[in-house]
């Protein structure tokens, strides 16, 4: 079975799949802290490439920070994910005008994580999102083995 390709490109300001808007400053950094930590995640994991291959057939590993504070000296923040196929299915004119649409892989219950970092600013805050995708994204990995097969 050739390597199963994930997406990390969020170049397109109109369909992210890092979002970080609720770092308001910091979320360019966020975001790019997010993008670091799946590459990371895969670097070791010899069935995954994030690298360009010709024609891909993998997963986009969508991730949102849904709460975000910075009070007093304690910065916290949650982030829950999506595990979607690639590349976007497009349909047909007859089933739905030739738009794309993301296929979700299930993952049993919500796929999130939280992290509280002691200190205030950016520097708090990427490193409770290192510690949030050091924790998550490997769980990714079986999910999506198994679903891998079945496509």
């Amino acid at each position: 079975m050739p390597q199963i390709f994930i997406n990390t490109n969020n170049v397109d300001k109109t369909n992210k799949i890092y979002v970080a808007n609720l770092a308001k400053d910091a979320m360019a950094e966020a975001e790019n802290k997010i993008q670091e930590m799946v590459i990371k995640a895969f670097e070791k994991v010899a069935d995954f490439t994030t690298a360009t291959i010709n024609n891909p057939k993998g997963y986009t590993l969508y991730f949102k920070i849904t709460k975000f504070s910075a009070e007093g000296h304690e910065t916290s923040c949650t982030i829950n994910g999506d595990i979607l196929r690639y590349p976007s299915v497009t349909y047909s004119k007859a089933k739905g005008a030739g738009a794309s649409q993301n296929e979700k892989v299930m993952f049993g219950g919500e796929w999130k994580g939280s992290a509280t970092a002691t200190g205030k600013g950016k520097g708090a805050l990427l490193d409770c999102i290192e510690a949030i995708m050091e924790g998550i994204v490997p769980k990714s990995i079986p999910v999506m083995k198994a679903d891998m097969i079945r496509r």
